[in-house]
């Protein structure tokens, strides 16, 4: 399993696509120092967007690239193609399975650098954005409890990149489409969202987009809320993706 996962982050650093995502995810969050605003790239947005007055400055870029989950669902997305879709839809997997590489032990190498991959880009997403926009702009003023807030952020943050990367990986493992991933992408957060505009009154619902701001460190139902449901939709979308990869047939 240990050479499986070596492989995966030597053939991921060493492809464009990796090294194309990286240079999106820095213009975009180069604009949030320079302008203020980031954009996405490919989201169900249900909140209109805030105009921006002037870029961010070190602790604004901070908060902000922490809060900025849809763009990096995206190009985690991109991510999870090179390093799962490439061996599912090229059945290299096959290459894994023939040296006694067990499919359990193949899923959990393929997962164990997903959520490498969220982390990693969630932490060049911080560190992206605080050195231009500290340099242009000033670090500025920490609010109270900055620190903790943030690293809340961060790991909330890192449970819905999370749970987006389980539903990814669940649909190309059932369908072996790179589109498929994408369209399925768009179709789930169509679905996670309605419930909320169709029963607004149950709390919980809100949380189903699998996306954690800022803002929210405050209030402790919703980072239990959070928790709850991220967890929920890693452990459902992982146990069935490995029941589907353990029975296709090679």
């Amino acid at each position: 399993m240990i050479h499986t996962i070596q492989a995966d982050f030597y053939r991921l650093f060493r492809s464009k696509g990796f090294w194309i995502t990286e240079f999106i995810l820095f213009v975009l969050l180069l604009m949030g120092a320079t302008i203020g605003a980031t954009g996405h790239l490919m989201s169900v947005n249900t909140t209109p967007p805030e105009t921006p007055t002037h870029g961010w400055n070190g602790i604004e870029a901070l908060i902000n690239a922490s809060s900025n989950g849809s763009n990096l669902v995206f190009l985690c997305i991109v991510l999870a193609c090179l390093v799962l879709g490439v061996d599912l839809i090229g059945k290299l997997y096959k290459n894994s399975l023939t040296v006694g590489v067990s499919r359990t032990e193949f899923f959990l190498a393929k997962f164990f650098v997903l959520a490498s991959i969220a982390l990693l880009q969630l932490i060049a997403s911080l560190v992206i954005a605080f050195v231009p926009s500290t340099l242009l702009n000033g670090l500025g003023t920490m609010p109270d409890g900055f620190i903790t807030n943030l690293l809340l952020t961060i790991f909330l943050q890192f449970l819905c990149l999370l749970a987006w990367l389980s539903i990814v990986s669940f649909i190309l493992y059932v369908t072996h489409s790179y589109l498929a991933a994408f369209i399925g992408y768009l179709v789930t957060s169509i679905i996670l969202s309605t419930p909320m505009l169709v029963f607004p009154d149950i709390e919980i619902l809100r949380y189903l987009i699998l996306d954690f701001a800022y803002a929210m460190t405050t209030n402790s139902q919703a980072i239990l809320y959070t928790i709850t449901v991220c967890v929920t939709v890693i452990l459902f979308f992982s146990f069935s993706g490995l029941i589907i990869f353990k029975k296709k047939s090679l």
